[in-house]
This record gives structure tokens, C-alpha cells and sequence, in this order.
């Protein structure tokens, strides 16, 4: 009996181990099944959402978010067969934060235009599908242009910024870097903004700081929160830096609060006379400058204004604000020269359009502690007030009027005349400094050019000049052109407001220069002498 019992010990060990050995050999099996399942079941599930991903981007559904106001709406069409697309939930960001207004699923299968509350119009809104993909849509505009689409093993971050102004949201852009916990790379953009990550933690910082300016608007923000919906979480909702979980499509808001509070601010050009007369003595009578210029153009928060000398006041709310006067502005005064006072009614020279004024933009100023200048043409705004744009004289010129007089000797008659030959008759002109031309180039319409105040000109040629081929009876006689010759050039400024004549004894007349203290007319005198009889070029003799 003893020599069995170690065989019948060993049968039943036997017996025990394969009793152990065999479950859990099937039970392991049954694991690494299930495990290879669940992959394959989860490459399915990327590929579907991959493929629908692709699908919307092509338009298959297009999903459009009509904004009005009355009946906002999600505008389902299909560009080929439609397909099932199920949707999960709709929200829509009121401002602070994301709002679910449908959780219940819905499958579109065709064109349709789905309703949705009036309190979502304006605002944007997020579309979530059965199969995990999250679409952002602005106010009337198309998925197909703002799709979440992720790389292979990546998930979607979205990320926006909104300025709530009263009842309205202002999209803006702001810089913003994101950097795992763990560390590594740094990535930036600018808002709106899409990061595909792999799933984890990590650190997103708004660079822009806790104001900022809304130039287009006039409008400074202060940063209010992080507001987030999707497949995730937020550690610091409140802070410019903050840290987030993510294990799925997310999207991100940061959202800034506009400044409500209001001040009536002037802003008024200085040492700038615009519509204003200026009046001063001159050589014991009374000079006028009468503005021609009533206004100034002036960009205030990329608006133009046009500001008298009065100013122009606005209503501006609390914060930053762009004031943009011109860097360089020319004013136009009427030049009037009177005998004794300025209400004398005797005018000893009158020329209009005159004289122009050169001013240079120096800076803004301001008439209160309240108003800050924060740089060249940017203020912080905290009260009422004026601000100054403050302007420098640096440059005169006077205007310059060129005429021509032609005439005929004594004694001689024009009987007719194919072309014009008397008065102010285009052609003759004078060299000036032996460079500059001046004379008219049109017939009765004289030459006017602005010369910089101070500068001396002298007359150095007068040209002689022919009338144009034609027929002309002068006289009785009949010549085919005239010749002119040079007779007297006359000056007149607010020194020789009765004439300065210069007489003239041939093409060259030394001695006769002046200099722009004033505005200037000059007549250049010209007297028709010969005639041509045959052709242009023989003369047939004086008259």
C-alpha cells in the first residue's frame, strides 16, 4: 500500500495543476482578445470621426449658422447623397461662459434648417457630434471655414477671445502660448487659434496682459476669465496664465469685460488758426490774413473728424484712446493789404488764395491730470477734459501770378485776326535766375505757382514771341504772323501795391530782381512790331 501511494500522490497533483493551468490559460487568451478588440474598435472609432472630419470639410453636410436675430438657425445642405450626421449638443457663449441650449441627439439626414433660441443669436456657438468632434461657428458663417479638424493621434484645442461690450461680443485677437506641464516646446498664435495635442496637462498664457485696446472701437477690456467646454478641464479659470487637462476636442474663451464708464472729452487743434483773420501792420498799413481752411481732419479711434477751432467734444469711455492729428498742415489765407485800419474799406493789394502757412504736429497735451498722453497719439482717458493737438509755424510761400499784356504800337488797328494777339495771350515767357520759365501757357488764363517767403529772383531773358501762322489785317495790311518784342515787365507786391515798372530795351535786361516778401503779380508788356507777309520767318517790316 505504501509503494502505491506516491504514484496515486503524483496523478492528483497531475490533476490539480491542469485544473489551474487550463482557465487560466483560456482566461488570459480571453484578455489579449479583448485587448486587441478594443484597438481595433478604437482604430475604428478615430477613423470614423477622421472620416466625418473630412466629409464636413467638404461640404457633406455644410452646417451655416444664420444670425438673425429673430430666427437664428443651423442650415444643414448636402453637395452629394446625404449621409447620417447625429448631432449631441449645441451651445452658445453668452459672454462668461458656454451654454448648452440642446443636449438631446439629433440625426440629419437631409436638407434642413434647424431652429434655434433667439437668445443664441449674435453669439457664437459650438456643435458637438455623437462621434466626439467639436465645430466653431461665428455669427453667419460655415463650418466648412472654421472646422476642428486633428492629425493622426491628436486632439483639437480651440481657442478664442471675446471682449463683452454691454449685450455684445467683440471677437479680438490676442497672443497666446501654450507648453506642456512637463515642459518642451513653446507654440504661439493669435486668437482665433487652433493646437493639436496629445492628450495631458498644460500651461496657457495670455501675453496680452489684463487690458487691452480695442482700437476700431474705442474701447479699452479688462481680462475677465478662461471659459472652457469640450473634453477637458481648468485649474485657474481667473488668471492670464493658466493650466488646463485635456483628453479631448476642447475649445477655450478668454473673455475680457469693456469699460462702460464715460467722460466728455474736447479735442481742439492748437496755434492752428483756422477760419480766424489775422490782422498786423505792415509799412503803416493794415494787413489781413484771412483763413481759408475752417477745419482740420482728425482720426479718433480710427473715425475721422473734422474739428474747427473750437474743438470737438465726445463722449469716450474709461481707457485707452487714439487721437491721430495730421503730422504736417498747410493753411490758405486771402492776402489783403489796407490803407489805415482794418475796417477801412480802401484795398491797396488784394490777392486771394495769397499766402499758405506751413505748420508741424508737435504732440498731444492735456488740460487735466485725469487725461494721460501715453504716447505720441495715444491717451489713457479717466475724466473729463481737453486735449491739445499743438501745432508749429515752420515754412511761408507766397503765391506768384504770371501775366502776359500784348499790344499794338500806337496809331495801328487790328481789322481781324485768325488767333488772339491782344492781352493776356500765352507764349511769352520769362527766364528767371537763368533757369526757372515763367509766363502763361494758356491764352487768358495766367500762371500761378507758390515761391518759399524770402527767396530773390531776377529776370534774366524775355523770349521773343510769334503769333501762330494765320491770317491778320492790321492796319489795312494783311500778315500771315506778328513778332513781338519786349516792352515793360510791372511788379506788383505789398510794397508796390500801385506797380513797379521796369521798361525794356531788348531780350536781356539786367538790374531787375525782387524777392517774395508777399505775394506777387507780374505783367510782362509786350508790343507786336513786326509783320510777316510771305511766310513766318520774313518779316515784312515793321509796322
Amino acid at each position: 500500500m505504501k509503494g502505491l501511494s506516491i504514484p496515486v500522490a503524483l496523478l492528483i497533483m497531475l490533476i490539480l495543476f491542469l485544473a489551474i493551468l487550463i482557465p487560466a490559460f483560456i482566461i488570459f487568451n480571453q484578455l489579449n482578445a479583448y485587448s486587441a478588440q478594443g484597438n481595433i474598435q478604437g482604430s475604428i472609432y478615430q477613423n470614423q470621426q477622421e472620416y466625418q472630419n473630412e466629409q464636413v470639410f467638404k461640404g457633406d453636410p455644410n452646417i451655416y449658422y444664420n444670425a438673425s436675430p429673430s430666427q437664428p438657425s443651423l442650415v444643414f445642405t448636402y453637395n452629394s447623397i446625404p449621409t447620417p450626421f447625429n448631432l449631441s449638443k449645441i451651445y452658445y457663449f453668452d459672454g462668461t461662459q458656454w451654454v448648452p441650449v440642446q443636449t438631446e441627439s439629433i440625426t440629419i439626414d437631409g436638407y434642413i434648417k434647424y431652429p434655434l433660441p433667439t437668445q443664441v443669436a449674435g453669439y457664437p456657438i459650438i456643435i458637438v457630434t455623437s462621434l466626439g468632434n467639436v465645430y466653431f461657428l461665428n455669427p453667419n458663417t460655415s463650418v466648412v471655414t472654421v472646422t476642428i479638424s486633428q492629425g493622426q493621434g491628436k486632439i483639437p484645442i480651440y481657442i478664442s477671445a471675446y471682449v463683452k461690450n454691454g449685450s455684445k461680443l467683440i471677437p479680438v485677437s490676442i497672443l497666446v502660448t501654450l507648453q506642456s506641464s512637463s515642459g518642451g516646446q513653446i507654440i504661439s498664435g493669435l486668437t482665433p487659434q487652433i493646437f493639436t495635442v496629445t492628450p495631458g496637462s498644460y500651461l496657457l498664457d495670455d501675453v496680452n496682459g489684463s487690458i487691452i485696446y480695442l482700437s476700431s472701437y474705442g474701447l479699452t477690456a479688462k481680462f475677465l476669465n478662461w471659459s472652457l467646454i469640450g473634453y477637458g478641464s481648468l485649474t485657474y479659470p481667473d488668471k492670464l496664465d493658466t493650466q488646463f487637462d485635456v483628453y479631448g476636442p476642447l475649445v477655450i474663451t478668454a473673455v475680457y469685460n469693456a469699460s462702460l464708464e464715460k467722460f466728455k472729452v474736447t479735442i481742439m487743434p492748437n496755434n492752428l488758426p483756422l477760419g480766424e483773420n489775422i490782422t498786423s501792420q505792415y509799412n503803416g498799413e493794415t494787413l489781413v490774413l484771412s483763413a481759408v481752411n475752417k477745419t482740420i481732419p482728425v482720426t479718433i479711434d480710427n473715425k475721422v473728424y473734422y474739428i474747427n477751432s473750437s474743438g470737438l467734444t465726445l463722449t469716450l469711455t474709461y481707457g485707452y484712446h487714439i487721437i491721430e492729428f495730421p503730422s504736417y498742415y498747410n493753411i490758405t489765407f486771402n492776402y489783403t493789404l489796407k490803407q489805415g485800419s482794418a475796417n477801412s474799406n480802401k484795398i491797396l493789394f488784394n490777392v486771394s488764395y495769397g499766402q499758405i502757412n506751413c505748420y508741424e504736429f508737435t504732440g498731444l497735451s492735456s488740460s487735466t491730470s485725469k487725461i494721460s498722453v501715453i504716447s505720441g497719439n495715444t491717451i489713457f482717458v479717466n475724466g473729463s477734459g481737453t486735449v491739445y493737438g499743438n501745432y508749429q509755424q515752420y515754412q511761408t510761400y507766397y503765391l506768384v501770378i504770371v501775366k502776359n499784356d500784348f499790344i499794338l504800337p500806337p496809331g495801328c488797328t487790328l481789322d481781324s485776326n485768325t488767333s488772339p494777339v491782344l492781352g493776356d495771350i500765352a507764349g511769352e515767357q520769362l527766364q528767371i535766375n537763368g533757369v526757372y520759365t515763367w509766363g502763361p501757357i494758356k491764352n487768358f488764363v495766367p500762371q500761378e505757382f507758390y515761391v518759399k517767403a524770402g527767396t530773390t529772383y531776377e529776370v534774366t531773358y524775355d523770349y521773343l514771341h510769334p503769333a501762330p501762322y494765320g491770317k491778320y489785317v492790321v492796319s489795312g495790311t494783311c500778315y500771315v504772323s506778328l513778332l513781338s518784342y519786349p516792352w515793360f515787365i510791372t511788379i506788383y507786391s505789398s510794397t508796390y501795391y500801385y506797380g513797379q515798372t521796369y521798361y525794356l530795351e531788348g531780350n536781356t535786361q539786367p538790374g531787375i530782381s525782387f524777392t517774395a516778401n508777399s505775394p506777387l503779380i507780374i505783367i510782362n508788356g509786350e508790343e507786336w512790331l513786326y509783320g510777316g507777309t510771305q511766310s513766318p520767318n520774313q518779316w515784312g517790316g515793321g509796322f
